[in-house]
């Protein structure tokens, strides 16, 4: 294994540090050889030990200011500590039992009576100058860890040009003022949440009949949001109940898989296969420990990620990472597809990776490019004010899918005051490269003022639980989508939908249906009586236009506007109009010809968006009768 050739190396390297250290402190009481050569092959031995620990559990990636060498600072001051007491293990317990002995002295008038012997002087062989040698070394681990990383830090962090190097390495592109967000495919809206999609798993493997809950489970942060031949789908592993499930089967028999867009849709478990790597398995069948081992030691594993191809084959994809200046700016080098089942790895650039792989930039990423890029763009290192700084609303993007195979991560930005719950503009940051788009949309409702509102919308008596809430571009209007839950001890169950329109951000306005074609349909509506319905409406909600005749027509009052009701000959539908719309109003009367334009809702009462009565005779005026 890899680590064995490096642990060899870092015990090489801290004991010639040390052995150095103590010749030339004690050049003129140096030991034989073969004294010399004992205490070198004890502090290799110990130190080949801890480097094997080291790199077998913390896995530190190879990579950064020193080429990732900077682990070797733990057992360069661990080996000084032991050098201290005498630099063997019968030297350090022999000092040990001298301070032993010493502490439990007790005084005796005007002598002192000891209990036991002191041991006053260090046996003899060894290296007379090793303890001075390992209290250096302890000093040097502390000055290269605190001294030389802070300036390390502070030169590739610190003042201006550092802070705009920084605010480049996203890539964020600003569009125009009048560029509208990207339109969602509606017929893929998400509407299971994570905590449904556990709930809803569990029950899948506890109905299936082959008793596998007594060893698997699934663990609700490993749900994965991913498209999968054109559907979106919520897809968690199943892992090990605990320590004892695991050394019994050393393997996973698959997944399980539940429906992202449809909450009544049944899950599935899938079944068949033969994972032997899962993320938190026990030794090598740790997933990123297999992967360590197998030579990935260049940079930090980041981010693994459970996605299946489009014929259902399980795989792990890992982003291979590292830091562009100094210790921080990770940035994607590498992207590793691993086999869940047989752990071969594929190592391929980012912009090589197969197209059923939905993301390789990790989200805690994305959250540092653009804090970076918010307060450093546009403002100088030092601003004290705040002025022209933004901030992330969220400490973690959204994943959104506008359209079913183009995920972005998806985050709303606000200045930096801290009171502030509105946007200065939207940014979409792509899944699978570095770049994204920043949208100048001012005053939308961001952070818990999103969902305060749903929450307190009149139609949430049983006062459900607001989740999955994300924003999307619905009828060429930004719009937040969320879904109503109730929780419970193994994750939620689905109850509403609720849209709300998101530059009116109030509990009043959020529509909340049962259904997503409800809520669509109601929600269409309420752009039209409202008149902020813009062009591009997607198909369940499309402008229809229609010539025909009246033949009822009744006037009413609401809201202290007039509003007209009628139908139309042939259609089944009711429409309404209020009086704003056309002066002709009024005057319609059964038997009129009249066209009509309105969106297509699907309701019964639809909102006429433009109304003409051709009965009416308007033209020019005739001339005047002269005498």
């Amino acid at each position: 294994m890899i680590i064995v050739g490096l642990a060899a190396i870092g015990a090489t390297i801290v004991t010639a540090l040390l052995l150095g250290l103590a010749y030339a402190l004690g050049r003129k009481t140096w030991p034989t050889t073969p004294i010399a050569a004992r205490w070198a092959a004890t502090l290799w031995a110990l130190n080949f030990i801890i480097d094997l620990l080291i790199l077998y559990f913390a896995m530190p990636g190879m990579t950064g200011p020193y080429g990732g060498w900077e682990w070797l600072l733990w057992p360069l001051a661990l080996t000084g500590v032991f050098a201290l007491f005498g630099g063997s293990f019968t030297r350090a317990r022999s000092t040990l039992s001298a301070l032993n002995a010493r502490m439990n002295t007790i005084p005796s008038g005007s002598g002192a009576r000891r209990r036991g012997r002191v041991v006053s002087e260090q046996p003899s062989g060894g290296v007379a100058s090793g303890a001075l040698a390992g209290g250096i070394a302890i000093l040097a681990a502390l000055a290269v860890a605190i001294v030389i990383n802070g300036i390390i830090v502070i030169g590739t962090t610190w003042f201006d040009g550092n802070a705009k190097a920084l605010a480049a390495i996203g890539q964020i592109v600003e569009a125009k003022s009048s560029q509208p967000l990207p339109p969602t495919n509606v017929d893929h809206i998400v509407l299971v949440t994570q905590g449904v999609a556990s709930y809803l798993g569990q029950q899948t493997l506890a109905s299936s009949g082959q008793n596998l809950g007594s060893i698997y489970h699934t663990e609700q942060g490993e749900y994965t949001l991913q498209s999968v031949r054109g559907h979106l789908y919520w897809i968690a592993p199943l892992v090990y109940n605990n320590v004892w499930a695991n050394l019994g089967n050393w393997q996973s028999p698959g997944y399980v898989v539940v429906d992202a867009e449809d909450p009544n849709a049944a899950p599935t478990l899938r079944t068949g296969y033969h994972m032997r790597y899962l993320p938190d398995a026990l030794l090598n069948q740790d997933l990123l420990r297999h992967v360590y081992l197998s030579g990935y030691t260049n940079g930090d594993l980041a981010d693994p990620t459970l996605e299946v191809d489009d014929s259902w084959r399980p795989y792990f994809t890992i982003s291979l990472m590292q830091p562009s200046r100094g210790f921080t700016g990770e940035v994607v080098r590498r992207v590793l597809v691993v086999d869940a089942q047989t752990g071969a790895i594929n190592n391929v650039a980012p912009r090589a990776v197969p197209n059923w792989v939905d993301r390789i930039i990790p989200s805690d990423a994305v959250n540092d490019y653009l804090t970076w890029w918010g307060k450093y763009a546009h403002a100088p290192w030092i601003n004290p004010s705040g002025q022209n700084q933004q901030k992330p609303a969220t400490d973690t993007p959204e994943l959104v899918y506008n359209q079913v195979n183009q995920p972005v991560w998806l985050e709303p930005m606000t200045s930096g005051a801290g009171s502030d719950n509105s946007s200065t503009g939207i940014i979409l940051y792509d899944t699978r490269e570095m770049t994204g788009t920043f949208y100048p949309l001012t005053g939308i409702g961001v952070t818990d003022n999103v969902t305060n509102a749903f929450q307190s919308n009149p139609a949430n008596i049983r006062n459900y639980t607001v989740g999955n809430v994300q924003l999307y571009q619905i009828y060429n209007e930004p719009t937040w989508v969320a879904t109503f839950v109730q929780t419970n001890p193994f994750g939620a169950s689905f109850q509403a939908v609720g849209i709300v329109d998101a530059r009116h951000l109030q509990g009043v306005n959020v529509i909340m249906a049962p259904t997503k074609s409800q809520a669509l349909a109601n929600y269409a509506q309420y752009l039209a009586d409202n008149n902020i319905s813009g062009p591009g409406a997607t198909p369940s909600g499309k402008q229809v236009s229609l010539t025909g005749q009246i033949t009822r027509v009744s006037q009413t009052t609401e809201s202290g506007a007039s509003v007209y009701y009628m139908t139309i000959s042939g259609q089944d539908r009711i429409f309404k109009a209020g009086l704003a719309l056309s002066p002709e109003l009024p005057l319609a009367q059964p038997g009129d010809t009249v066209t009509l334009s309105f969106l297509d809702t699907g309701q019964h009462v639809v909102t006429l968006t433009a109304f003409s009565d051709a009965s009416i005779p308007l033209g020019v005026a005739s001339p005047s009768a002269t005498p």
